[in-house]
């Protein structure tokens, strides 16, 4: 399951950077050579880097690739890591449920009829990206933790090259 959603993750991102380079080409081109700017690339480019990093953040975090400050907790005992790293991860969903499942469910309610100026899109789908990202940030905690309470698989750290529970 973990990699199907990291290869839809991966797919999404990397199509979205693509989409926005050609965006960003069109736009440069259209106001310098044509002289005549495009009207909805500024605000494409705008609404899919707010996606981007919204998918990106989540995928990220699900990596383990996320900035974390580390050194400190390094320092303790296996045993206190290991409950900062559900302690971490038990936020984490805390966190996401409130903010960004509840908030994001709230705004894009308050978004109903709002339509965007140059590409006539729902804002709500703006606003969908707050849910999305919710939905795969909490996917990514609960299997960090199950692997931290030693109920998934066992996966290489990056930073040492030892097999820890993550």
């Amino acid at each position: 399951m973990r990699k199907i959603v990291d290869r839809i993750t991966e797919f999404l991102t990397c199509s979205l950077i693509v989409l926005m380079v050609l965006a960003a080409i069109w736009q440069v081109f259209s106001r310098f050579i044509l002289n005549t700017p495009s009207a909805f690339t500024e605000e494409f480019l705008r609404y899919s880097l707010i996606w981007l990093t919204m998918v990106g953040g989540a995928y990220a975090f699900g990596k383990k690739e996320h900035l974390a400050i580390v050194f400190i907790v390094r320092k303790f005992s296996k045993g206190i890591q290991k409950a900062i790293a559900v302690a971490t991860d038990v936020l984490v969903v805390l966190f996401v449920l409130s903010i960004f499942m509840y908030g994001g469910s709230l705004a894009m309610n308050n978004a109903v009829g709002q339509i965007s100026s140059a590409l006539q899109m729902p804002i709500q789908y703006l606003y969908l990206s707050l849910v999305v990202s919710g939905c795969l940030f909490l996917f990514y905690a609960i299997f960090h933790l199950q692997n931290t309470l030693g109920f998934g698989v066992k996966e290489k750290d990056k930073s040492n090259n030892s097999e820890v529970n993550y």
